[in-house]
């Protein structure tokens, strides 16, 4: 903990109500009131002075308040809605970084940077034999909003810039073309979409189900056994000797599509990757090795997703180890964005005509963000997790 968090940063905010999705909205609408916003800045930094505090709940305010108005029009066509939810987030982007203390950033330094333009383009590959939306490409560029931003989570992005978009695909070099990522590839890593992705692109999705899996206890059991066997003493585990030691990792399909190469082959922490029967069910998974600290748990060491429409899960990275949710969502709803603004015939395609599928998708993927991303917004304002409860629950109040 730096001199500038408040202990407050360390434990989580609890919600607990009947209807949690009214309760979220209503909690991120409480960043409405500046007072309310400098007391969140002020509990992750008591040590900021009452100017810099006051401006900083101010410009909070107004950047939620921004984001809500785009986010709360409630437009019924799917264009609409698309065009919404990115202005939405991109002022909740704004909004996290004016409420970080370790950011110095404030309105002005930030519109200097959104004068630079999104940050993002997009194009069409051609000649590849691929269609929409494996052959939609976003680059990012070495300026703008999205450079910025990205920045402010930590994340360089030099090596992996474009230069300004071209008027066509085969302007881009090889090398180029190979540092551009595909819209499909951005739906993939969404979660939430994880159920649907192999029905509508008939691919194997690049978020995986994930769990602690079972081979970790039965080999816990036999090392105590074999302990108490040579010393006597009965013990909960048995100490690791060494500096590093393994966690094994369970990885479950929802589709035919995975496979242990397919797995392997990704930049995936977990290695080793091979197949396994759950005997009980009959349903086959993968396990794999996952090599951390023998001082700390696994799960502390490897970085999850989870939300109320998916179990936890791990992002296949991409781009200088980008697995951030709000990343990945600011790039999917900016490409849809230009194809809803400026590609009126392949928006009718999606809406009436052969990629009619895709429409599907994209509905569901705007009712999820309209599910998840206000939790993840108000997390990222408070530097605190946020549980959201239902009295009566398992983890609700007696």
């Amino acid at each position: 903990m730096t001199n500038e968090e408040g202990s407050g940063d360390l434990y989580p905010e609890w919600l607990v109500a009947e209807n949690l999705s009214e309760a979220v909205w209503l909690r991120l609408r409480r960043f409405t009131s500046p007072t309310l916003c400098e007391r969140t800045i002020a509990a992750r930094a008591p040590g900021l002075a009452p100017d810099i505090l006051k401006k900083k709940g101010q410009e909070l305010a107004f950047a939620v308040r921004s984001a809500l108005g785009y986010w709360r029009s409630e437009p019924g066509s799917l264009n609409a809605r698309v065009l919404t939810r990115y202005y939405a987030l991109l002022q909740i982007t704004i909004a996290e970084q004016v409420a970080s203390p370790q950011s110095t950033a404030d309105l002005k330094d930030i519109q200097a940077h959104t004068e630079s333009g999104h940050g993002l383009w997009t194009i069409a590959a051609t000649g590849t034999g691929e269609e929409f939306p494996f052959n939609y490409k976003v680059a990012c560029r070495d300026r703008g909003h999205f450079y910025e931003y990205c920045r402010f989570r930590g994340v360089d992005l030099q090596p992996f810039a474009s230069k300004p978009r071209p008027d066509s695909w085969d302007k881009i070099s090889t090398d180029g073309q190979a540092r551009l990522i595909s819209l499909a590839d951005l739906l993939r890593r969404i979660p939430e979409l994880q159920l649907l992705i192999e029905e509508t692109l008939g691919v194997a999705p690049l978020s995986l189900h994930v769990a602690y899996a079972d081979q970790n206890n039965i080999e816990r059991a036999e090392r105590i056994q074999q302990h108490t066997a040579k010393t006597g003493q009965i013990v909960f585990d048995v100490p690791v000797a060494t500096p590093q030691t393994t966690t094994y990792i369970s990885i479950h399909p929802h589709g035919r599509k995975l496979t242990a190469d397919f797995l392997n082959s990704l930049d995936l922490p977990v290695r080793n990757i091979r197949p396994a029967l759950d005997e009980v069910t009959g349903q086959r998974y993968f396990v794999g090795d996952f090599t951390h600290p023998s001082d700390k748990n696994g799960w502390d060491c490897i970085e999850t997703y989870k939300s109320g429409y998916t179990g936890t899960s791990l992002i296949v990275p991409f781009w200088a180890q980008i697995r951030d949710p709000i990343i990945i969502h600011l790039m999917t709803l900016y490409a849809l964005s230009i194809v809803v603004r400026y590609l009126p015939l392949l928006w009718h395609e999606i809406e009436d005509g052969s990629l009619d599928h895709i429409r599907a998708l994209i509905e569901h993927y705007i009712s999820v963000f309209d599910n998840v991303l206000p939790k993840l917004a108000i997390e990222r304002i408070t530097g605190r997790s946020l549980v959201a409860v239902m009295p009566g629950s398992l983890d609700g109040p007696a």
